[in-house]
């Protein structure tokens, strides 16, 4: 590939390798490695780190001898670890420290998983889940922000559409490596063999690659800054969603098992859903070239909640139980990537902004899955798809809110607010 020219006055950014080229060391833009396969694979990871807990919650409830309600603190500690994880985060890659911050940040989510692998004692599960999710918040900030500045603009939709179908790919293979390892080993040493070797993959692909930095803003838009309004508007999205889709997420295992009293089949359940979660995104991918992000964002809200209210009544039937997980899968699947190219098609976000978002969407998956625990140890299973259908409802309503603040501001192009 032939070196890039500098911009002209009144150009787009200059790109080698899908790399913006503005404001970069010129010392790092000799590389010809690719790091976008790095990001990609970093989100699988995120994946697979983010969905363990659901699909060994019950083999980790009875290995430490508690109850459902009290079981749920397993999941909010590791939410607990995403929030902190992703308000530390943002600055670090504002400031360049990308790779290296994507690196230390997995090893630090495998040794949460190995401590996790061997103890008995629940607050050292607890623990182990917070670190778990203190390192997956950090890879899913730097993943998000640093895809964005790797891209010219016209490809962010599909590009982080892309990136979260990896976190689809790796959240899919979790349950069945789940299921396996405690099959074999009676524990999870086959998921920290995987995990590692993802971790492995990811640093040799980001090693020796330029970490892209911040583009600078064009002139018609350097003067406009972010809505703290609209901001604050997108947190409560991600902050409904996230809820939504980890309270779904982490507690089916446990819906499936009081529904078919069959581990296989509360796992296969798990594995359903996150199979139409990907199908969703791989769908997105195609639907962010030919559909506008806001028609793409109400149009998978809307269905999301019509498809959990159906499960919800319709969950005496098994036939409803595994047609409705699939496709609620399938409808929260694009929402996440397409509300962040949204974002940053009409929002100035730095790193620092998208940890605000990370942090917002971390607190979602502490508060409504740790409440639907309680909830569900009070109600039984058959309250879980109703709790994710309001949760589906009001992102719904966020999303319309953030639509129409939006539609006051011009768009913007990239992630490029000055660090404050």
């Amino acid at each position: 590939m032939g070196s890039a020219r500098a911009p002209r006055s009144g150009a787009s950014p200059a790109y080698r390798d899908g790399v913006s080229l503005v404001d970069r060391d010129p010392r790092a833009t000799a590389t010809v490695r690719l790091p976008i396969s790095g990001y990609l694979i970093a989100f699988v990871y995120v994946g697979m780190c983010l969905s363990i807990s659901g699909p060994a919650l019950g083999h980790l409830r009875d290995r430490a001898g508690v109850g459902i309600g009290l079981s749920g603190l397993l999941i909010g500690g590791q939410a607990l670890g995403y929030i902190v994880g992703s308000l530390l985060s943002g600055r670090f890659y504002d400031h360049g420290h990308g790779h290296a911050v994507l690196v230390r940040a997995g090893t630090v989510g495998v040794a949460g998983l190995v401590v996790l692998t061997f103890t008995h004692q629940f607050w050292v599960m607890v623990s182990s889940f917070v670190l778990i999710g203190l390192a997956a918040a950090m890879m899913d900030v730097g993943g998000n922000t640093l895809v964005v500045w790797s891209c010219p603009p016209g490809r962010v939709g599909s590009s982080l559409n892309a990136l979260h179908l990896c976190f689809g790919i790796g959240a899919l293979a979790t349950p069945l490596v789940v299921g396996r390892s405690i099959d074999v080993f009676g524990n999870l040493t086959l998921m920290v063999g995987l995990v590692t070797v993802v971790l492995v993959a990811m640093t040799w692909r980001v090693h020796g690659a330029a970490t892209p930095t911040r583009r600078t803003a064009s002139g018609h838009d350097s003067g406009t800054g972010s809505s703290p309004q609209a901001l604050l508007l997108v947190c409560v999205f991600f902050f409904l969603y996230v809820g939504a889709e980890v309270t779904f997420a982490g507690w089916l295992f446990t819906y499936g098992e009081q529904r078919f009293i069959d581990d296989g089949a509360a796992s296969l359940l798990v594995s359903v859903f996150w199979t139409g979660f990907v199908v969703g995104r791989v769908i997105a991918v195609w639907l962010a070239r030919v559909m506008s992000a806001a028609s793409l964002l109400v149009s998978s809200c809307l269905l999301a909640t019509v498809t959990s209210v159906v499960l919800g009544a319709g969950d005496r039937s098994g036939a409803v139980v595994w047609v409705a997980t699939a496709f609620t899968g399938l409808f929260l699947g694009p929402q996440f990537a397409t509300m962040m190219a949204y974002g940053d098609e009409r929002l100035h976000l730095t790193g620092a902004a998208t940890a605000r978002l990370v942090a917002a969407a971390g607190l979602g998956g502490l508060v409504l899955p740790v409440a639907t625990g309680w909830l569900l140890q009070r109600r039984g299973a058959g309250a879980l798809p109703f709790t994710v259908a309001a949760a589906c409802l009001a992102s719904l309503v966020a999303a319309g809110a953030v639509i129409a603040a939006a539609r006051q501001r011009p768009p913007v192009t990239s992630m490029n607010a000055p660090v404050t």
